[in-house]
């Protein structure tokens, strides 16, 4: 095994690099939620917010761009989720596979602030998809 691994001593479980992104990546994805709901609330009022919401939110600025950060992650979550547990479970776990994840991770971080901050320079938040994705292809090579 190469690299960091977090052991859970009671149960001697490794926990890699590689799940922890996995992890840590979902609690991204539940901070961007909640700031959506939270910026929908705020556009939309409790009523709204309380109701069926029969009606979509027409909040529009770093709402509006937080909703589609969140989705963007969500998509790509479920990619690099399908491709680290098999991974991890065929017990594939190597310097190309941690790099991957940390790729992946900071780039699906870039990724969010950017998008939700509405910086739009050079074309930072399409290198941070992108990146993300080849942290992704990095992890699926080790497997084929």
């Amino acid at each position: 095994m190469v690299g960091p691994a977090i052991v859970n001593q009671e149960e001697g479980i490794d926990v890699t690099i590689e799940l922890s992104v996995l992890m840590w990546s979902g609690v991204l994805l539940f901070v961007l939620i909640m700031l959506a709901a939270t910026g929908n609330m705020m556009a939309m009022g409790m009523g709204w917010a309380s109701s069926n919401r029969d009606d979509a939110s027409t909040a529009d600025g770093w709402t509006a761009r937080v909703r589609r950060a969140y989705l963007n992650l969500l998509e790509n979550l479920v990619i690099y989720g399908a491709v680290v547990v098999p991974v991890h479970l065929a017990g594939i776990h190597n310097e190309m596979t941690v790099l991957g994840a940390q790729i992946f991770c900071v780039a699906r971080l870039v990724h969010a602030l950017v998008y939700t901050a509405g910086i739009n320079i050079v074309g930072i938040r399409t290198l941070a998809y992108f990146a993300g994705v080849i942290g992704t292809a990095l992890i699926l090579i080790q497997a084929v």
